[in-house]
């Protein structure tokens, strides 16, 4: 196991978050390998002398913890690590403290109009799992970010999306659920559905995976309602609506680790290949962003899409410590 898994798993069991047998192959790995076991009582010690003081601000407390640890290597050998790899672990570390949403560093507790609010945030390259006050579930994607009340309101549900989330909505007619949007909404009493929406792409889509919704654009454009194995599709440019047969396994299959791409080209694979793992991607030429690709591919690298991609359309790409840089 890597460093970076290594410290997922640790966060895992540390938050309470951690699954059958996982706190026991922790337990093992800390006990037959020294290096793990120093670097876990490092993590662990800084951990809990964090959770008093950290507050909800989630970087500031990290950062807080990082130059502790950055300041008593200084003088006592604890872990030995280049100050190249530290970098690379402190934002790994960065990235896993933010997976987990029933901790209490995660919640950032707000005011909108006198309603205390909750906000959650993924980086690129983290997912992670929401109960709602309600009982609704989300699963909410990698540079993604969700708002909502402490407690809703009477008579309803109001959150708030930038990015992609699957939602399963706990079904209550009097209280409707409304997803708002950058551009538009989309309106339920109970059902699960998927919604793409980030701020930089020009479509913003809705699919059904069971029961029926509505997606009303900033326009007031309202769709038909949507039922299970349909899909609008909502250009922000043109404020044009197109409704479309979908599979909603597959929409929805980047919880499970599956990321299907159909005729889409390169420019927007590397965007999505860049959310979902958090490696940011450069185009050394502009040729192949054109390049259009349809695969489905499940828990696959980063470089193991782009290495069968480069198969199929002739592109390079080389992979560095900061980026994946594609050429000719």
């Amino acid at each position: 196991m890597d460093r970076d898994n290594f410290l997922l798993l640790v966060t895992r069991v540390l938050s309470g978050n951690d699954e059958a047998g996982e706190k026991e192959m922790l337990h093992q790995m800390v006990s037959e390998q020294k290096d793990l076991s120093l670097l876990y009582e490092q993590y662990r010690r800084y951990w809990e002398s964090g959770k008093s003081n950290a507050g909800t601000d989630v970087e500031a407390a990290l950062a807080r913890t990082w130059n502790r640890i950055e300041t008593e290597e200084e003088t006592e050998e604890i872990v030995s690590m280049p100050r190249r790899s530290r970098r690379i672990w402190w934002a790994a570390a960065a990235a896993v403290l933010v997976l987990f949403l029933a901790g209490w560093w995660l919640f950032s507790p707000q005011r909108d109009a006198g309603i205390q609010m909750v906000e959650a945030y993924n980086p690129k390259g983290v997912r992670s799992h929401i109960v709602l006050p309600d009982g609704s579930k989300v699963w909410l994607s990698a540079d993604s970010r969700l708002r909502y009340p402490a407690v809703f309101a009477e008579g309803k549900r109001d959150i708030h999306l930038q990015g992609e989330a699957f939602f399963d909505v706990a079904p209550n007619p009097s209280r409707p659920f409304e997803v708002h949007l950058q551009s538009g909404s989309v309106r339920v009493l109970g059902t699960s559905f998927n919604i793409k929406s980030y701020d930089e792409d020009a479509l913003i889509t809705t699919s059904v995976a069971t029961g029926k919704v509505a997606f009303v654009g900033d326009d007031a454009t309202v769709s038909n309602e949507l039922t299970t194995g349909r899909k609008a599709v909502y250009n922000k440019g043109t404020k044009k609506l197109e409704l479309l047969n979908t599979d909603p396994l597959l929409d929805k299959g980047w919880i499970d680790g599956t990321l299907v791409f159909r005729s889409e080209n390169l420019e927007s694979v590397a965007l999505t290949l860049e959310r979902y793992f958090g490696k940011k991607i450069v185009f050394l030429d502009n040729k192949p962003r054109t390049f259009r690709f349809t695969g489905t591919f499940l828990n696959r690298s980063q470089t193991d899409i782009l290495h069968y991609l480069s198969k199929t359309k002739p592109f390079s790409f080389t992979v560095s410590d900061s980026a994946i840089l594609i050429g000719r």
